[in-house]
């Protein structure tokens, strides 16, 4: 995937997680130079900068690493498969698989 594509997915994927976890009307984006997402999960606020044309291999892998942390630091990391088996509720089961789809694409802090 070239980087302009996967900034554009991570962006996405990250706009809806916030509409989907967030606290009831605390999701707000704002475009400036760069694309803003802040939003609240269980009080905690996310906020997230992302560079609108960024073709910089270095700021992208920057990016991803910075929102595994601040995803982290919010408590709202990946599901567990035990978590995704255990939910019988069709939205809340969307909502994970979500969540897994942005882990994914996120990786882990080791991978290149």
């Amino acid at each position: 995937m070239d980087d302009e594509k996967e900034m554009s997915s991570l962006i996405n994927l990250s706009r809806k997680i916030g509409q989907a976890f967030c606290d009831e009307d605390t999701f707000e984006e704002t475009f400036s130079k760069d694309i803003i997402q802040q939003w609240k999960y269980q009080g905690n606020t996310f906020e997230m900068s992302f560079p609108k044309n960024s073709s910089d291999t270095t700021a992208i892998k920057n990016c991803y690493s910075e929102m595994r942390k601040k995803l982290k630091a919010i408590n709202l990391e990946a599901p567990s498969e035990s978590s995704m088996r255990l939910v019988s509720n069709f939205a809340k089961a969307e909502e994970l698989i979500l969540l897994d789809e942005l882990w994914e694409e996120l990786g882990t802090d080791n991978e290149s």
